[in-house]
């Protein structure tokens, strides 16, 4: 039995539905329409799960569980329930990236300074006494937060960003747990996709936020009789608190900070680093440059195609402002670059995909939204479309994947390059002049991105042909427009 077919049997017996019957209003033999329902066959096509939608009269609610049921039976639950995660981060990526105002800091009548230590109880006192410890630090000449802890707390999750965007200066070290395995949590969500969305704001508030990890497992370990396993540790405080954040400790004295400074350091030896963060231009360059192309299949997934690979030559001293520093060796960069990833990608496959939407949004700005607006002018139109032709002529035609829709919001778009070995998210940061590049380092996500790209639905892309047809009449559009 599968979930499909047990749903599908639940459906046929509610609504006293005759099985011949619908076997043949689908176009099916009776037989194997029997065995669909005993779950010992699975349905080719989803055309066909859509006729017997159609058939069993269902409603708008019904149907969705029906087909979801049918994604998770021919997925499995853990691959269906991940890719939809990997959508939702792309489609609310403007969401989880947001940054809020830090609140007026006002001092704690109850809290005092003076060296000791003091015990907390209730998330209220809790949440206060972050806030007042965290914002004190922020304010520090060397601002420097460790934290072990993870990202489940949204009070925390939310005040680091905005320490970090009034402070650029501010230094976090975090250290989190992975789980071990993909299984699911209780609110089917893939937790270590769900700590992605968690910490990617602090990444936008261009502070210098570093992540390290290590893996437990984590789904059956909720339960279990913890006494305080979180630590949040500045100049000033060391704050021990429970696992649900309603109990904790501070020491503030000396011998105690130095205690659990050293415990932290012992801690991170045995941890890797998330994602290495490339905010200005060159640095992201030279890591582009050292990326490995896979040799069975590599992708681009950004609403706004990867022009990049179409570049010409001359664009560069043409379009990079003159007064820009290093100019002369950011240009040399960039065209090493175009080279290398033009030699690169007609050795190895790579796939674009982009949507309808994005191709126009450069061709009316002018802009790649991969590179900082403060390096270069826009694009005159008829270079648009001198880049845009050069791209097609270039990539071969069945490497274009053209989206119907657009995923996610293009003015705060989240972009990735992910194959089997290496990949990288890009978004803007809370600095209008700077991307930030995370290095994808963790295997689970990474292998999680990949698959993403590999079994994204047919129905969401144009054919190949309508592809190049749309592109082609977009150009010719725009053009007879700017005459």
């Amino acid at each position: 039995m599968s979930l499909f077919s047990d749903l599908l049997g639940s459906y046929i017996a509610a609504k006293d539905i005759k099985s011949n019957e619908m076997a043949q209003y689908c176009g099916i033999e009776r037989s194997f329409m029997y065995k669909i329902i005993k779950g010992t066959r699975h349905v080719a096509n989803i055309d066909t799960v859509l006729m017997m939608a159609d058939y069993l009269r269902l409603t708008p609610s019904e149907r969705n569980d029906f087909l979801e049921s049918y994604k998770i039976s021919s997925e499995g639950l853990e691959n269906y329930y991940r890719r939809k995660n990997i959508l939702e981060l792309f489609e609310n990526f403007r969401k989880h990236s947001e940054v809020y105002s830090v609140p007026e800091h006002q001092p704690l009548s109850c809290f005092s300074n003076t060296p000791g230590v003091t015990t907390v109880n209730g998330q209220n006192e809790i949440n206060h006494l972050l806030f007042h410890i965290l914002f004190l630090e922020a304010q520090s000449s060397s601002p420097e937060i460790r934290l072990l802890i993870q990202p489940d707390s949204d009070f925390l999750m939310n005040l680091l960003p905005t320490l970090g965007y009034e402070n650029k200066e501010l230094s976090i070290s975090h250290i989190i747990c992975f789980n071990s395995s993909d299984q699911l949590t209780m609110d089917k969500k893939n937790y270590n996709l769900t700590c992605l969305k968690k910490i990617l704001p602090v990444y936008c508030c261009a502070c210098q936020y570093h992540v390290y990890y290590y893996y437990g497992n984590l789904i059956h370990s909720s339960e279990e009789l913890l006494l305080f396993p979180y630590l949040v540790l500045t100049s000033q405080h060391a704050f021990l608190l429970s696992r649900d954040m309603h109990s904790g400790i501070l020491f503030h004295t000396e011998e105690s900070l130095t205690f659990f400074q050293q415990i932290y350091s012992q801690y991170l030896e045995q941890t890797s680093s998330f994602g290495v963060t490339m905010d200005d231009l060159p640095t992201q360059l030279a890591y582009f440059h050292n990326l490995k192309a896979d040799l069975d299949q590599n992708y681009c997934f950004q609403m706004l195609p990867c022009l990049t690979y179409g570049i010409p030559d001359y664009f560069f001293e043409k379009y990079i402002y003159p007064d820009l520093p290093n100019r002369s060796l950011l240009i040399q960069m960039l065209t090493d670059y175009v080279h290398d990833l033009r030699k690169r990608f007609t050795e190895h496959p790579m796939l674009f995909i982009f949507s309808e939407e994005g191709l126009k949004r450069f061709l009316s700005t002018g802009r790649i939204p991969e590179y900082p607006p403060e390096a270069y002018r826009p694009f005159e139109p008829e270079d648009r479309h001198v880049l845009v032709r050069e791209f097609l002529r270039l990539c071969p035609h069945e490497n274009i994947r053209m989206l119907k829709h657009t995923i996610g919001d293009l003015d705060n778009e989240l972009f990735m390059y992910v194959n089997h070995q290496n990949g990288y998210l890009m978004f803007p940061s809370s600095n209008p002049d700077h991307m930030i590049c995370l290095d994808i380092t963790e295997p689970g996500l990474l292998h999680g991105f990949f698959d993403f790209c590999e079994h994204l639905d047919e129905d969401l892309f144009f054919t190949e042909e309508e592809a190049v047809e749309i592109i082609s009449s977009t150009l010719s559009e725009t053009e007879g427009a700017a005459k």
